[in-house]
C-alpha cells in the first residue's frame, strides 16, 4: 500500500511539474510575442519619424533653393542650405542622387568625404564638377581624373592640366584649395563666401559664378526630385 501511495505522489509531482513547465513556456511565448510586437511597433515609429524628418529637410531645401534663385549666392545667409560653408546636411547616398544620371555617378561618397574634411558644402563641389566636366564627359576628367581644370592654363589646357590618381584625389584637392584660399578670410583670394567672390580670381570666364549657381540649382533640384519620387509624391 505504501509503495502505491508513493508512486501516486511521484506521479502527482511529475504531472504538476509538467503543467507548471507548460504554463511557464506558454507565458514565455506570450511575452516573446509581446516583445516582438513591441519591437516592430518601435521600428515602425522610428521609421515614421525618420520619414517625417527627411520630408521636413527637403521642404527646407526647396524653400532655400527658391531663396537662392532670387538672391544668388551673395544674397543668402549662413542658415541657407546652399550657403557655401553649410555642411553635414545630406548623406553620401543623398548626394549621389544629384549625379546618378551623369558621368560623375558613383562619386557621391567622395564629395561627402571632402565636405566633412574641409567644411565646404558638397552642393558647391558637385556643381563645380558638373560645370567643369560637362557632367562628367570632359577629356580631363576621363583621361586625367581632373574634375576642375587644375593647371589647365589657356595656352595648353590639356597637356598642362594636372593628373590625379583618382577622382577622389581631385575632389579632395579642390575642396582644400577652396577652403584655404577662397573661403577663409585669411586666404589669398578671399572675396566673401559666395560663388561671385570665388569667381573673381578662380576663373577667366566672367560668367563662371552664374554658371556654377545654375549647377547648384540643378544639383539641389535633382535631390528634391529624387526624394519626392522615393516618397511617392
Amino acid at each position: 500500500m505504501k509503495k502505491t501511495k508513493t508512486i501516486n505522489i511521484i506521479n502527482g509531482i511529475c504531472i504538476f511539474a509538467l503543467i507548471f513547465t507548460m504554463s511557464i513556456a506558454k507565458a514565455s511565448k506570450v511575452e516573446t510575442s509581446k516583445s516582438l510586437k513591441s519591437g516592430i511597433n518601435e521600428i515602425n515609429y522610428q521609421t515614421t519619424l525618420l520619414r517625417q524628418s527627411r520630408a521636413i529637410k527637403y521642404e527646407n531645401l526647396a524653400r532655400d533653393l527658391e531663396d537662392f534663385k532670387e538672391k544668388g549666392s551673395s544674397g543668402i545667409d549662413s542658415s541657407n542650405m546652399l550657403y557655401l560653408l553649410k555642411t553635414g546636411q545630406f548623406s553620401a547616398d543623398e548626394l549621389e542622387n544629384a549625379i546618378k544620371d551623369t558621368g560623375l555617378a558613383g562619386l557621391g561618397k567622395d564629395f561627402k568625404a571632402a565636405e566633412e574634411k574641409y567644411g565646404v558644402n558638397a552642393i558647391l563641389l558637385m556643381a563645380m564638377a558638373k560645370h567643369e566636366t560637362g557632367n562628367g564627359t570632359s577629356e580631363l576628367f576621363n583621361d586625367k581624373n581632373n574634375l576642375f581644370g587644375f593647371n589647365a592654363v589657356d595656352d595648353d589646357p590639356y597637356n598642362k592640366a594636372s593628373h590625379f590618381d583618382s577622382p577622389a584625389d581631385s575632389i579632395d584637392t579642390l575642396a582644400k584649395h577652396l577652403k584655404e584660399n577662397y573661403l577663409d578670410p585669411k586666404g589669398s583670394y578671399y572675396n566673401g563666401v559666395s560663388t561671385d567672390g570665388i569667381g573673381i580670381s578662380y576663373a577667366t570666364d566672367p560668367d563662371w559664378a552664374s554658371k556654377v549657381n545654375w549647377m547648384m540649382i540643378e544639383v539641389s533640384q535633382n535631390m528634391i526630385d529624387s526624394f519626392n519620387e522615393e516618397a511617392g509624391y
